[in-house]
Order: structure tokens, then sequence, then C-alpha cells
């Protein structure tokens, strides 16, 4: 639309009232094609909306197709103790909890809990670096985790490794469950111990050290003179 109008301009084309016109014109063109543009973004933004939502019910339907034992072996003969339902209970209250693990870590806590039907896997899982992962994982996912945990410590044969890792899995969830409260720092799980960092002396300490005098055990002279009034002149002397 603005090209006829730029070109008559520029070409000194049509009678002296349209070209004093044109800038209007040229305002007004460029105002309805403002105003198309952004009737198209919003119909594009709403389009872009929709297609999202499809896909996430997409997902829910395909989640939900997935099959799924309905109790495991495992599930079936571990004992539930009332500290292992109160953690559960304590779970629940988490909308949103971090996990910082090694990837080895996480595809044990994927390849056990995954199987449960409360386990959802969180949608992105963040690269940390070093193989390590960072995942947000929902209160109920946290419920199905910790049972799977508890049913492999119960359950798991000696010496083949699962038992240990649930075990430590399993009570650093429940460190980092403990005192909650309503207002406060999201949940953090970390599964990073390090070494500690050496530590050197402080070079005050030595220098100290090196002033303070060796002590032979021999009591030191004295160097004041005696003056015992009762002591007897030498006869010699007189």
């Amino acid at each position: 639309m603005l090209a006829p109008l730029v070109a008559a301009n520029r070409n000194g084309a049509g009678p002296v009232g349209d070209q004093h016109d044109a800038p209007d014109r040229v305002h007004e063109a460029a105002a309805e094609i403002k105003e198309e543009l952004s009737t198209t973004l919003g119909e594009a933004r709403s389009g872009l909306a929709s297609l999202q939502q499809e896909i996430a019910d997409l997902r829910t339907v395909v989640e939900e197709l997935r099959p799924r034992p309905a109790a495991t072996a495992e599930t079936t003969t571990a004992a539930v103790s009332k500290e292992h339902g109160d953690l559960l209970k304590t779970a629940a209250r988490v909308s949103s909890a971090s996990l910082l693990c090694h990837r080895d870590i996480w595809e044990f806590i994927t390849g056990h809990a995954g199987r449960h039907p409360h386990f959802r896997v969180p949608p992105q899982v963040a690269d940390e670096g070093d193989q390590r992962i960072r995942a947000a994982l929902s209160g109920r996912s946290l419920i199905a985790l910790l049972i799977s945990l508890h049913s492999i410590k119960h359950t798991a044969n000696d010496g083949d490794g699962d038992r240990e890792l649930a075990t430590t899995v399993y009570e650093r969830i429940e460190e980092s469950l403990t005192g909650l409260t309503p207002s406060g720092t999201p949940v953090t799980i970390t599964l990073d111990d390090r070494t500690a960092a050496p530590t050197t002396p402080p070079a005050a300490n030595d220098a100290e050290s090196d002033d303070e005098p060796v002590n032979t055990g021999t009591p030191p002279a004295s160097t004041e003179p005696d003056t015992d009034p009762g002591e007897e002149a030498d006869p010699a002397a007189a």
C-alpha cells in the first residue's frame, strides 16, 4: 500500500492537491498496516498457545496409556513402618524439590521409581557439569521415589549395591525433608559430597615458636649482690 504513494510523491506525479494529501495518506496506510500486523501477531500467539495446550494434553494421554504394573513384588513384601508413613505425608506437602546428583544416580532413580504410578519424569533435566544433573521433582514423585527406595532397602540382595544406593538416597531425602515450614527456601536434595580442602597452619604460629627461648632445665644464675648482714667479713681481708 505504501509503495504507490511513495513512488508518486517521489516522481512528482499527480495533482497538487494529491501531493499535499500524500503525507496524510501515508500515515493512514501505515496505521492500517500496523493494525493488520497486530491482528496477525495476536492470532499467531493464540494459535501457538492452543498448540502448546494440545501438546500438553497429548503428553498426558500418552503418560496414562503407558503400561504400569499395579504393584511389584518389592512393594507387597516390604513392611511399612510408622516412620516411613510419616515421611510420605511430609513429602506430600512439598510442591517441588530440586535434586542434584550424578547422571548414574539419576538413571538408578528413574529405573526403579519410574515404574511407580505416582512418579512423573520432569520435563526438563538441567546439566550442572561434571556429569551432574539437576531435576525438579514434585511431592507426588517424591512419594513414589521414597516408596521404591524403601522397597529396595528391604528386598534387595546383599552385596549387589542396590540396597546401599537406595539407603543412601532415602536417608538424604529424609534429611532434606526435616523441619519443613509453610514459608522458607525450596527443598534441595544434594548427592554431591566432596573431600574437605586441606588446611595450612598459620605462618604466625611458626614465627612465635621461633622466638620462644629454649628450656635447658638449668635455672639462670642470679646477678644481684650478696647483701646478707649476718655474713662475717673475711679475717684475711682485715
